[in-house]
């Protein structure tokens, strides 16, 4: 066996396994403003923190 066929083996059943699990327990409103509030959040974040990083270099 080799390592390719393994990979594909492993990448193949979390997609499997992702998808049985959002038939069985889908995302409801109230996570996906939660999710969506924490996405912002870390992109401010990263925004601040490259604002930083380019006021450094300068």
């Amino acid at each position: 066996m080799n390592t390719g066929s393994f990979v594909k083996g492993m990448v193949t059943g979390a997609i499997v396994g992702m998808g049985i699990s959002m038939v069985a327990h889908p995302v409801d409103e109230r996570d996906r403003r939660r999710i969506a509030r924490k996405t912002s959040k870390m992109f401010t974040t990263i925004g601040t923190i490259a604002d930083n990083i380019l006021d450094a270099v300068k």
